[in-house]
């Protein structure tokens, strides 16, 4: 029976030629999906969810230039009590295979250092490949760096387990990363910003974001090919090259932005030289970086600030703690009073203030860095990779670049009063955003106390502002103000009501000790321990050994920690290769890190590491292979030289 043909209307096909010509030739920006739980010992911090394969669902906190580095399953060997596991980890043996065979291998070994603010030590990352879903978007073959036994380490020389791994936001003018070699035919690691672009699936290679807060509940904004105006509030900064390049900070002071002062002045400025004859008149450098915590600055800086607060540094860790049960303390952190940043901008002439609130300074410190939870006032003086603005500071900040036009920008960010967004596409070549109208002051409305008079001379302990109502709440644990600053807020609360909480917390600890008990972790040879025990036996990161090492922090090679029995520590500086081999015979390779046969330019924020980093292509051309690998754009083909292993950066 022949098939019958109805042709559709000329106008209908003129209709759908348009609209498909339109829809291909024009994408929009898209947003990244941000996780219902937060994270971290030292927040809590909001984090972005992402799903590696097809269905390895992870939370990570954004920001990173290039490489995607996450914690693998090794980190934790199953042992549920360690901090990676409630962001979920990252199991490569689930890699997405592509149409090479490959499950992901690359020969390169980045350092570990991921974050600028904060040391981070032990086994260098394992370059990796995996597919990427992230705001609905799959990108194929994404950069990646595999954490398997690394540590943050503080200033005492203690080792802390990470949590949280850091997402890759693309790099100036960089598609992917093309990893070559003398052993096999080359990968292309893909930079998400940077092929969506080249697939057309976004309007530049781009990226926007502010991060939000926990306390004051903020939600966080990241966009890929465009940013959300109403993130952004007065003056800009306006950069080039790398966001993470450092800037100019002249000065921070402290400012009451409204009411009363709980200090003796309204605003008291020069803190950040202070006490340092070192520190000229143009201030100091300063990076920004949302892979990192802390606002990393000269100790005698974060001394001049911390003459005017109620705190006490902490030398082991090299952070300041609240002293909660000064009355002062909860008037400060609670009030309408701010921690001024002065950027110096454009030709050293412009001033641009972003100011946070000192309700985002209280944050909070839990295990494993204290054994019990404190409020901290987040000046960070341990670290010697150079001076930075970590999530602290990105809780009030706006961040974006453009990478095509090698530009980036940082702006003030507003309060939890939040317009719906106002989405801007970034076109390829632009070089300048735009601000919205809203009032940054307006936008803290109800989410700090205005002190009165009566406040300050009272000496009474005040709790903020409900950021959903406006209404003056009881402090808790959810407010940002622990329980030994609330104690007087109850103070007309009969005996009987005290009685009760006293039992309920009693038998909730009970029943918490008793199933802690209760839950043991059966090792390999049938033994089993509680999760909070060490077990015996000589401790090996790369055998089935759990990992209870990961959960209590160890010292560095030589000493050990008061938490933990001589048995548990091992040099981390160096990778054992026979376990790998043992555990991994298909996939690790690398006994040696691949040198360059000649010179290129570097990036300043390029993967970390002291020689073996990406690389911008010398010009526009590549080396033609004759072959365009998977993941790669269209018309888009591997640099490789035939003769030498290289590692370039496409674009």
């Amino acid at each position: 029976m022949a098939s019958s043909f109805f042709p559709l209307p000329l106008s209908l096909l003129c209709y759908l030629a348009v609209v498909s010509r339109v829809s291909a030739a024009d994408p929009t920006p898209f947003a990244v999906t941000w996780s219902e739980s937060t994270f971290g010992p030292d927040g809590p911090w909001p984090a972005v969810e992402v799903t590696l394969g097809s269905d390895q669902t992870i939370a990570l906190y954004p920001g990173r230039e290039f490489q995607t580095f996450l914690l693998t399953s090794d980190y934790c060997n199953n042992n549920d009590t360690c901090p990676g596991s409630k962001a979920h980890l990252y199991n490569k043996e689930q890699a997405q295979v592509d149409n090479t065979g490959s499950a992901g291998e690359i020969q390169f070994t980045p350092e570990p250092d991921f974050m600028i603010g904060l040391e981070t030590t032990g086994e260098n990352a394992e370059s990796w490949i995996d597919d990427m879903n992230i705001g609905g978007m799959t990108v194929p073959n994404v950069s990646l760096a595999l954490l398997s036994s690394s540590y943050a380490a503080y200033p005492d020389g203690t080792w802390y387990p990470l949590s949280v791994g850091c997402l890759g936001v693309g790099a100036p003018k960089t598609v992917n990363q093309t990893f070559t070699t003398g052993y096999g035919p080359a990968i292309n690691a893909s930079l998400i910003p940077g092929l969506l672009h080249a697939q057309n699936k976004l309007p530049s290679n781009s990226f926007s974001m502010h991060i939000g807060s926990v306390n004051p509940a903020m939600p966080g904004s990241l966009y890929f090919g465009g940013y959300d105006q109403n993130r952004i509030i007065g003056n800009i900064i306006t950069e080039s090259d790398d966001y993470t390049k450092a800037i100019s900070l002249k000065d921070i002071s402290i400012r009451v932005v409204d009411g009363s002062s709980p200090w003796d002045f309204e605003y008291r400025g020069g803190l950040l030289a202070e006490n340092n004859a070192s520190i000229s008149s143009g201030g100091i450098k300063v990076s920004v970086d949302g892979c990192s915590p802390y606002l990393t600055l000269p100790k005698s800086t974060c001394d001049a600030i911390a003459e005017h607060l109620p705190v006490k540094y902490n030398e082991k860790l090299g952070l300041y703690m609240w002293q909660e049960d000064d009355a002062k303390y909860s008037q400060i952190v609670s009030s309408a009073s701010a921690l001024d940043f002065t950027f110096l901008a454009g030709s050293n002439t412009q001033r641009v203030n972003i100011s946070v609130p000192f309700r985002h300074l209280n944050l909070t410190l839990t295990e494993p860095l204290v054994d019990s939870d404190q409020q901290y006032f987040p000046c960070y003086t341990g670290s010697t990779r150079g001076y930075t603005l970590g999530r602290a500071f990105l809780q009030d900040a706006f961040v974006g670049s453009n990478w095509d036009s090698q530009t980036w920008w940082l702006a003030q960010a507003p309060g939890p009063n939040i317009p719906s967004p106002e989405v801007i596409t970034l076109a390829e070549g632009d070089t300048e955003i735009k601000a919205s109208t809203n009032d940054w002051k307006e936008s803290w409305s109800g989410s700090w106390k205005v002190l009165t008079p009566e406040d300050v001379t009272a000496s009474q302990t005040i709790s903020p502002p409900d950021a959903t109502t406006g209404a003056i709440s009881p402090s808790s644990s959810s407010s940002g103000l622990s329980t030994g600053a609330t104690a007087g807020i109850g103070a007309g609360v009969g005996i009987a009501t005290v009685a009760i909480i006293g039992a309920l917390v009693f038998f909730f600890f009970r029943r918490r000790k008793a199933s802690s008990k209760a839950k043991l972790t059966v090792l390999s040879d049938g033994s089993s321990y509680p999760p909070h025990e060490t077990p015996a036996g000589s401790y090996n990161p790369q055998n089935g050994t759990p990992q209870q090492g990961y959960y209590a922090p160890i010292k560095n090679l030589g000493s050990t920690s008061p938490n933990m029995s001589t048995v548990y520590f091992h040099s981390p500086n160096s990778v054992n290769t026979s376990a790998y081999s043992q555990q991994y015979p298909q996939q690790y390779t690398q006994q040696n890190p691949i040198e360059y046969a000649q010179p290129y330019q570097q990036y300043s924020a390029e993967l970390p590491g002291n020689v073996h980093q990406p690389t911008e292509l010398p010009g526009p051309g590549v080396y033609n292979t004759g072959t365009t690998l998977a993941g790669s754009p269209p018309n888009q083909q591997a640099s490789l030289n035939p003769t030498h292993a290289h590692l370039h950066s496409s674009h």
